[in-house]
């Protein structure tokens, strides 16, 4: 039987290392975004975040037409945001 406090000891030593070249992560995962393409979820991330930020642009600079066209008239940020939260099994 496995003590407490040898268990105790393990969990406190144990610790999340990088993964090895060349094995598979949550991120190499590739997905397909509907009317876009495949790509892997790191990239589908990566995307994410460039059109957050071009609309962070727009709201600073008080352009929130642009801020509003950029949100709701593109289809692709939709897109890459459901495409993330279907493989995150939300």
């Amino acid at each position: 039987m496995i003590s407490l406090k040898s268990l105790l000891k393990t969990v406190k030593d144990a610790k999340i290392t990088q993964p090895k070249e060349g094995v598979n992560t949550s991120l190499d995962a590739r997905i397909q975004v509907e009317g876009y393409g495949v790509m892997t979820r790191k990239q589908l991330q990566g995307s994410i975040q460039r059109y957050i930020a071009e609309v962070a642009k727009y709201l600073r600079s008080g352009q929130t037409g642009k801020a509003y066209s950029a949100l709701y008239n593109q289809k692709v940020l939709k897109s890459f945001l459901e495409a993330d939260l279907k493989h995150n099994g939300e």
